[in-house]
C-alpha cells in the first residue's frame, strides 16, 4: 500500500474514524449535558446534526475499510486468521453503532430536547463514544499485525 490512491483510503478512513468518534464525544460531553441544563430547540438540532453527521463518517468509515481489506491482506484472510478475526470484530461493532446512533441515541435527544430526561441520551452518547475507542484499539492491533 505505498501507493497515493493506499494512502488516500487510509487516511479517509482514519479521518472518518475521528469524526465519528468526535461526534461522540461531544455529543457525551458538551451537547448532552448543555442540553440538560435547558431545552433549547437549537441545542436539540445540533444534537440531532452530529448523531447524523456521525452516521455519515461511520458509513465512510465502513466504506474505505472494505475497499482497503481488499487491497491489503484481502478478503481470504478474514476468516481463520488473528487480523481477520480483529477486523471482524470491528466491523461488527460498526454494524451496532449504527443501531446506537440511529437506533436509540438520537430518538433519546429528541426527547431530552423536548424538556425529557437526559439520562438515556447521555449513556447511548458515552456507549457509543466506548464503541468507538474500542473499535480503533482492534484496528490498531489489526494494523500492528499487518
Amino acid at each position: 500500500m505505498n501507493d497515493v490512491v493506499g494512502w488516500l483510503l487510509l487516511y479517509g478512513h482514519i479521518v472518518g474514524a475521528a469524526v465519528w468518534t468526535g461526534s461522540y464525544t461531544m455529543l457525551a460531553f458538551v451537547i448532552v449535558p448543555l442540553t440538560m441544563k435547558g431545552a433549547n430547540e437549537a441545542v436539540g438540532r445540533v444534537a440531532v446534526a452530529t448523531v447524523r453527521a456521525g452516521t455519515y463518517a461511520g458509513t465512510l468509515v465502513i466504506g474505505f475499510g472494505v475497499v482497503l481489506i481488499g487491497r491489503t491482506n484481502g478478503y481470504d484472510h478474514l476468516f481463520g486468521s488473528r487480523w481477520g478475526a480483529l477486523v471482524l470484530a470491528a466491523i461488527g461493532i460498526a454494524v451496532v453503532l449504527f443501531g446506537v446512533g440511529d437506533g436509540a441515541l438520537r430518538p433519546a435527544l429528541v426527547r431530552l430536547a423536548a424538556g425529557g430526561d437526559g439520562r438515556g441520551a447521555r449513556g447511548w452518547s458515552l456507549a457509543g463514544l466506548a464503541l468507538t475507542v474500542t473499535a480503533i484499539g482492534l484496528m490498531s492491533a489489526a494494523a500492528s499485525i499487518g
